[in-house]
Parts: C-alpha cells; sequence; structure tokens
C-alpha cells in the first residue's frame, strides 16, 4: 500500500491536490451558500413552512456532499502519508525537522476537518429531530434556529481555517 500511494504521490501530484482543494471548495463554499439562502430566502413565508424547505435543502446538500467528504479523506490520506514518509523513518527517528512540522500542522487540520464530520452529523441529527417534531423547544423552526445560527457558521468558520492551514502547508514546499 505504501509504494501504491508512493507512486500516487510522485507521479499525480497535482491532480491530488486539485482534487482535495475541490472538494474542499465544495464543501465550504456550500455550506456558505446554504447559509446565506437559508437566512434570506423565504422570509413572508410561515415558520413551518420555512422549516421545511430549509431541512430539505440542507439534507440534500448533505447527501450531495458525502462523495466530497470521502474525497477529501482519501486525497488528504495520500497526502499525509507522503508528508509523513518524508518526515519519520519506519523506527520513528525524526528525517527532518522540517517535515516533521509540517506534518504536525497535517495533523492539526486532519482533527479540524473531523471536528467538522462530527458537526455535520449533529446538524443532521438536529435537523431530524425537527422535521420529527421532537424539539423540546417551543416549535420545530426553533431547531432550525440552532443549526442556523451556531452550526453552520461554526462548520464554515472551521472549514477557512482548515484551507488557510492548507494553503500554507503547500506554501512551505
Amino acid at each position: 500500500m505504501r509504494d501504491f500511494i508512493y507512486i500516487i504521490m510522485t507521479d499525480y501530484t497535482n491532480q491530488v491536490i486539485f482534487l482535495h482543494v475541490i472538494s474542499a471548495v465544495m464543501w465550504v463554499g456550500g455550506m456558505m451558500a446554504i447559509l446565506l439562502i437559508t437566512k434570506t430566502a423565504h422570509k413572508t413565508v410561515s415558520d413551518e413552512r420555512r422549516l421545511t424547505g430549509r431541512a430539505r435543502l440542507i439534507k440534500s446538500y448533505f447527501k450531495f456532499l458525502i462523495p466530497f467528504i470521502l474525497l477529501s479523506v482519501i486525497t488528504a490520506i495520500f497526502m499525509a502519508l507522503g508528508y509523513k514518509d518524508n518526515a519519520y523513518a519506519d523506527d520513528g527517528f525524526v528525517l527532518d525537522m522540517r517535515s516533521m512540522e509540517i506534518y504536525k500542522y497535517i495533523t492539526m487540520k486532519g482533527s479540524i476537518w473531523g471536528a467538522m464530520v462530527l458537526n455535520m452529523i449533529l446538524m443532521v441529527w438536529v435537523i431530524s429531530k425537527a422535521e420529527k417534531a421532537d424539539c423540546k423547544l417551543q416549535k420545530a423552526a426553533d431547531c432550525m434556529w440552532l443549526v442556523n445560527t451556531y452550526l453552520l457558521p461554526l462548520n464554515i468558520i472551521l472549514g477557512l481555517i482548515a484551507i488557510y492551514i492548507g494553503v500554507s502547508i503547500r506554501h512551505a514546499f
């Protein structure tokens, strides 16, 4: 497996990075678009009808996003293992301090994307509770308030931070 990753990262580096960046753009850019649409659309429509439209929009976006998340994870693993091979020997000794420092940033970036996935799972759970009217709040629209006010903006901010770290890492080489 290691040889396969080495061949891919040696021969197709630009393609792997391109796919990784495209998946990040679709994820974070799509969340920005969803937030803008859900904040501004249907101001005159009743809360319950607006809830249904928002919930359907966000759920269908998350379904659309699954292949891009998987693509991001796969390309991230390829790139991270490529950097790890430059930083550490098979027995765990440090080969290059600069590569080791970059690998630390890669690990931090992966943790951020992992937190974003967990936040998306929480959003799907909240939306499904809102659709079933299981919210303990006054009405189901209040659950969507949690998604639109806190959870979606949190993912956008985390995504922008991760993209910035990724650009910084790429610029290091």
